[in-house]
């Protein structure tokens, strides 16, 4: 190229305009702190970079768009780090569980003063947006890879990675009601201004689900495992620590390993108190704990005593569930669902069952391909649906694929699309990734979608798509803002073991860019 051809080209590649929100638009929807822009993106602006070190799984923006939270995959632990969002400056960075639990999914209260992350160890935790400390949490059996708050902020959703929704109290932390809604991942959630819960999964299929005021069911359903004669479930000790028990019709009280009376803030060494518990290797002499709780799901036990022992207790159990408190039960087994039925005898002191409230399917509808995200759009009526032929699992086919370089082929439903959800209807399909679609969301005024796939791209499917390809790695999750003027997108990067350890972008936030005609509303 000759310097006179290179010169020119340099000139007019200077002299385009960069398209800007006019700021009429811009003032109009400052003077309205709860209004949303209305209209066709132009572009995707300039982006504020959160993370380009880690994995991050998943990145939200508070009601009010001033902050971000990233879940994060570091040296030696998952992390929940808070960012500016304007700045990109990280506030607080707090580790949260092992390696080996990912934390799927974020989201901020409608207040902002808390961020709920939840993960595969089945804990759903929730931080304080000030300080990045633990604010409280909830334990289950199940783990866990979606959430979701209700407009007033009263309720949390859950959804596990075995179907089940559970729907939780704020800021109780109480169980309220559940179902298990899906035969598979529950990939997304999310509360509608009305109330409605809906939720998606790969088992292709959207649920609208109802919180009614009708008491729920008055038992509970546990899953169980029965292995080596045991028969083992999940519960919660003192509500901070979740454990395996073993059924033994023996044992004298709940009997627990050291470990897991440490993790309920038990001081074993503290106690005087002595029990004896009878084991396949004659007496044990136990430690007593008084005046504990213990809880599976909605079902509590208050003011027992437990013995702190490890030789009581199986190698394939924490603890133990003794004869006492089985003795104020009545147990069934549903074998054909893995679960134990549990409810409490009339006479049953120390023992109580919260009727909650009813979580019931109002409506459920067979789409055309696995679910693998969603959310919705100011009125709720509207839903960005990022669908695949195959769902977005990282299996080692998938990794040997990429290590090759192979381009997936185009497919009818690798795409984002939008959805009514009166009728389950696909109003709209938008493509531009080849093979997974992981992501998707729609506009405030739902008219715009925005995806994200495994082949690093973030797409905003404008009347001039806006393609964005700077991602690291596969594209984990993209969201507009409430009002709709930012995007925040999740990637994983891979990881730089070298120098400042800086790579590919994993976490940003994207100015969108509206023309004249936006409207505020």
């Amino acid at each position: 190229m000759s310097r006179w051809k290179a010169l020119a080209l340099l000139l007019i590649s200077a002299c385009k305009t960069v398209p800007v929100t006019p700021r009429s638009v811009l003032e109009a929807l400052a003077a309205s702190p709860s209004a949303h822009l209305d209209g066709v993106p132009l572009a995707l602006g300039n982006a504020v970079t959160l993370n380009r070190e880690d994995f991050v799984y998943d990145a939200k923006l508070s009601n009010d768009g001033k902050r971000a939270a990233v879940s994060r995959l570091g040296m030696k632990s998952f992390h929940v780090s808070l960012h500016d969002a304007v700045t990109g400056a990280r506030a607080s960075d707090t580790a949260i569980n092992p390696l080996e639990f990912d934390v799927d999914a974020l989201e901020f209260s409608p207040d902002g003063k808390l961020v709920a992350a939840v993960s595969r160890d089945g804990a759903l935790r929730l931080y304080d947006t000030a300080t990045g400390t633990l604010s409280s949490q909830w334990l289950t059996e199940e783990p866990l890879v979606s959430v979701a708050w209700n407009a007033s902020g009263s309720l949390l959703a859950v959804g596990s990675a075995k179907g089940l929704v559970t729907v939780v109290s704020f800021p109780q932390l109480e169980h309220v009601d559940e179902t298990r809604a899906h035969a598979d991942e529950v990939r997304a959630l999310a509360f509608t201004p009305s109330g409605e819960l809906v939720s998606g999964s790969w088992d292709q299929r959207l649920v609208m689900l109802q919180v009614g005021e009708v008491p729920a069911a008055r038992e509970v359903r546990a899953h169980v495992t029965k292995k080596n004669g045991l028969v083992t479930f999940r519960a919660v000790l003192d509500r901070s620590a979740s454990a395996t028990l073993a059924l033994d019709q023996r044992a004298p009280m709940v009997v627990v390993k050291p470990a897991l009376a440490q993790a309920a803030g038990i001081d074993a060494l503290a106690l005087t108190e002595t029990v004896r518990v009878p084991t396949a290797f004659g007496d044990q002499v136990a430690k007593v704990a008084r005046n504990r709780q213990l809880s599976v799901k909605n079902l509590t036990f208050s003011g027992i005593d437990v013995a702190v022992c490890e030789a009581c207790v199986p190698p394939d159990a924490q603890g133990v569930f003794g004869g006492p408190l089985l003795s104020a039960l009545q147990l069934a087994f549903d074998d054909a669902a893995g679960e134990m039925v549990i409810s409490a005898k009339a006479d049953a002191a120390n023992v109580s069952l919260s009727s909650g409230r009813s979580l019931i399917v109002a409506r459920s509808y067979t789409m055309p391909a696995p679910v693998n995200d969603f959310a919705l759009d100011a009125s709720g009526t509207i839903a960005g649906v990022a669908f695949s032929e195959t769902k977005s699992e990282r299996t080692k086919a998938v990794y040997d694929r990429e290590k090759k370089g192979e381009v997936e082929p185009a497919r009818e439903w690798d795409c984002g699309a939008r959805v009514s959800l009166s009728d389950g209807k696909v109003l709209e399909k938008k493509f531009g990734h080849r093979g997974v679609v992981a992501s998707a969301a729609v506009s405030p005024d739902g008219k715009t979608l925005v995806t994200g796939g495994w082949d690093k791209k973030i797409i905003l499917h404008g009347a001039t798509d806006a393609v964005d390809d700077k991602s690291g790695w596969a594209v984990r999750r993209v969201r507009f803002s409430r009002d709709g003027r930012w995007i925040v997108a999740a990637a994983w990067t891979p990881q730089n073991p070298l120098g400042d350890h800086q790579s590919d972008p994993s976490a940003r936030v994207f100015e969108v860019i509206y023309g004249p005609d936006a409207l505020v509303k």
